[in-house]
């Protein structure tokens, strides 16, 4: 499968200063309403908004924002924030989404054009509003609790449905899903052991996709290599990317393709090993990097598209 890898400007911080895309300690209405509200005004006849339910907790509003041209030839799923701590994948999806409202990049003007993007810009939207300062999100061992008010881990809760939040997203998912051609849960990871950049694609991926996703994350790591560490974690030398199938039938990779057959995708990729803090304009410029190009892969090829799809029954045997 040909691809070009896509090398987007160096993107702001979201440190809340003068300058900055946004501001990391900001609650999940202000985040809405400081980010999504504004563009979906700018653009009324693009971008549209829905309800998709209320949280567990039944204190916060679940948005869907749907970015619809004229005419369109395939639909993609978004979605990011179920954990709290990983503010550059959810900045980072509302920043490259800006992107290409905007038109800010001549390559994303394809998507602009030609591809309906449906997003959930966070699923956990209490635990977003609820856990505290910067200094909190930047404390492992505070940020570690549950991330919404059913004390359960959303990216673990696609069987069992124990959270709205979940049930909600699924809700969505399943009233488009005969247009959805692919699905993406963003996240970012501060555990170093895990690599440079991460990838979890759908049991069962065709083997021309899958290792054109793994392609991108291995031109990105040689793009990237690893230079900086968080300082309490010594002189450790880089690490590999690591790919992994979705077996897990609770997480959102897993869970799309097993109930709906529509194949997924986790792009992930460490704030820590580039840089020490969350939200610089260094992890936010990889972040919208590597969503950017795993966006543009699957939107600038025709194999992907609504008959993209895996018979359940043959994933059943990944789901024990």
């Amino acid at each position: 499968m040909e691809f070009k890898l896509w090398e987007p400007k160096t993107q702001p911080d979201i440190l809340g200063k003068e300058g900055s895309f946004g501001n990391i300690e900001w609650d999940y209405p202000t985040f809405i309403e400081n980010i999504y509200e504004p563009l979906r005004k700018k653009y009324p006849d693009y971008i549209t908004r829905r309800s998709i339910g209320r949280d567990t907790s039944g204190e916060y509003e679940m948005w869907a924002y749907e970015f619809t041209p004229e005419k369109y030839v395939k639909t993609v799923y978004m979605q990011s924030g179920v954990h709290v701590i990983e503010t550059d994948a959810y900045f980072g999806l509302a920043r490259l989404l800006t992107m290409i409202a905007n038109r800010e990049d001549e390559r994303l003007n394809f998507i602009r054009d030609n591809v309906r993007l449906l997003v959930v810009p966070v699923v956990s939207v209490w635990g977003i509003s609820k856990r505290g300062s910067y200094e909190e999100i930047m404390d492992d061992d505070r940020w570690r609790f549950p991330h919404n008010a059913a004390r359960v881990n959303g990216n673990r809760d696609c069987e069992t449905k124990e959270a709205q939040e979940t049930v909600n997203v699924l809700n969505y998912i399943a009233e488009n899903q005969n247009e959805i051609c692919y699905a993406f849960d963003c996240h970012s990871t501060t555990d170093v052991v895990l690599g440079s950049y991460l990838l979890c694609l759908s049991n069962g991926t065709p083997e021309e996709i899958l290792n054109a996703h793994v392609k991108i994350n291995e031109e990105l790591y040689e793009k990237h290599p690893t230079k900086v560490f968080r300082a309490n974690m010594g002189d450790q030398n880089h690490y590999t990317n690591q790919t992994k199938p979705g077996i897990y039938n609770r997480s959102y990779v897993g869970g799309i393709t097993w109930q709906f057959g529509i194949f997924a995708i986790t792009t992930e990729h460490n704030d820590y090993i580039y840089d020490t803090k969350l939200g610089t304009s260094v992890t936010m410029t990889l972040s919208v990097e590597l969503l950017g190009n795993h966006l543009l892969l699957v939107c600038e090829n025709d194999c992907y598209n609504s008959s993209l799809r895996i018979d359940r029954s043959y994933y059943q045997q990944y789901m024990n």
